[in-house]
């Protein structure tokens, strides 16, 4: 088991907090501490204690602390990262990966057991580590619950995560080629007059495909993600997906049993991600659309909250694939046979969050 000193993972979580936008000193030490119940006077005096020597932080003139600004390129949307990437693709790096895309195949087609008593051995990339692999965290809105019934993608994110850090968020609107109920409407903002002159899933294929090559394909209960993307490549392009999956809703299922769910919106607040998602959705779309239920603002939680959820398993031990892989009892997508897990499966997401 790896073990960090106290006040360096109190200062880490002070900053993941803060990230997402300026916090109080009852809720910094609520979330920080975990101590939810302390009064307003104590609370400030144990926020100065803990972040007071330290310059990355600073206390505001209404009392809330908040990171010192840090100059960061903004983070491009889908159709500027198409644009940069037209300009300096070659013809060969269009279509890298795209029949396994989300890992390399060597790491993903791995031999079944004899049975499901034998032994699982160690496959290629086990021992890779954990922190050292590259993310790409997807979240999609749709006009309904199964691409088998005909429901299709009606807005795309794709956030990369890589060396512990949000890299570059990928966003668009697809044109479902369909009508979108009223309660779909309702639930996500997204209407027919937003989409209708949109390209639809063909049109934006093998951009997916290309955001997603090379990376373990991370979500909110990751099979339903994961099966409407692959099935829309599928259908528009003839191609299969393969690779890695990593779902947060079940490694939130072992970090977090204190939660009373583990859907997105409580993990979120939990983790302090909410203002962290609200910050970047209403810098590119405003306050028009809530952030929730939007492709982009629930991918950005999400990949916030993989970064604190991939920090509290190391603290259990868990630094590589395999030792995930086994942690979660074969729940990481890689097609490798198991003994059938006794945990239930996941839904979407909670009603209420």
């Amino acid at each position: 088991m790896s073990v960090r000193p106290a006040d360096t993972l109190l200062i880490e979580r002070a900053r993941d907090l803060l990230r997402g936008g300026p916090a109080s000193s009852a809720e910094l030490v609520a979330r920080v501490c975990q101590l939810p119940s302390i009064a307003g006077a104590v609370a400030d005096r144990l926020a100065v204690e803990l972040l007071g020597a330290h310059p990355e932080f600073a206390r505001g003139a209404d009392g809330r602390w908040s990171l010192v600004a840090e100059v960061r390129a903004p983070m491009p949307t889908f159709d500027e990262w198409r644009a940069a990437r037209g300009a300096t693709a070659t013809g060969g790096e269009h279509r890298a990966g795209v029949q396994q895309a989300g890992t390399r195949r060597t790491r993903a087609s791995r031999s079944a057991p004899a049975s499901d008593d034998a032994p699982v051995p160690p496959a290629p990339g086990d021992d890779d580590r954990l922190d050292a692999l590259p993310y790409v965290v997807v979240d999609v809105e749709t006009t309904g619950g199964s691409p088998d019934h005909g429901h299709r993608i009606t807005e795309f994110a794709a956030v990369v995560v890589e060396g512990g850090e949000v890299r570059e968020v990928y966003e668009t609107l697809v044109n479902p080629e369909r009508s979108i109920p009223p309660e779909i409407m309702r639930l996500t903002g997204i209407s027919w007059e937003m989409v209708r002159d949109k390209a639809p899933f063909g049109g934006v294929c093998d951009d997916v495909v290309t955001a997603l090559a090379g990376r373990v394909f991370v979500a909110h209960n990751a099979a339903f993600d994961w099966r409407f993307v692959s099935s829309e490549v599928a259908r528009t392009s003839g191609r299969a997906l393969d690779g890695r999956r990593l779902c947060t809703v079940r490694l939130a299922r072992k970090l977090l049993p204190q939660l009373r769910s583990r859907s997105l919106g409580y993990v979120a607040e939990w983790y302090g991600a909410t203002r962290f998602a609200e910050t970047y959705f209403e810098s590119r779309h405003g306050r028009e659309r809530p952030w929730r239920h939007s492709a982009a603002g629930d991918a950005v939680a999400t990949a916030h909250c993989l970064l604190r959820l991939l920090r509290d398993a190391a603290d259990h031990g868990v630094t590589t694939w395999g030792a995930l892989d086994a942690w979660l009892a074969g729940g990481t997508g890689t097609g490798r046979r198991r003994r059938r897990s006794a945990l239930p499966t996941g839904v979407r997401r909670d009603p209420e969050a």
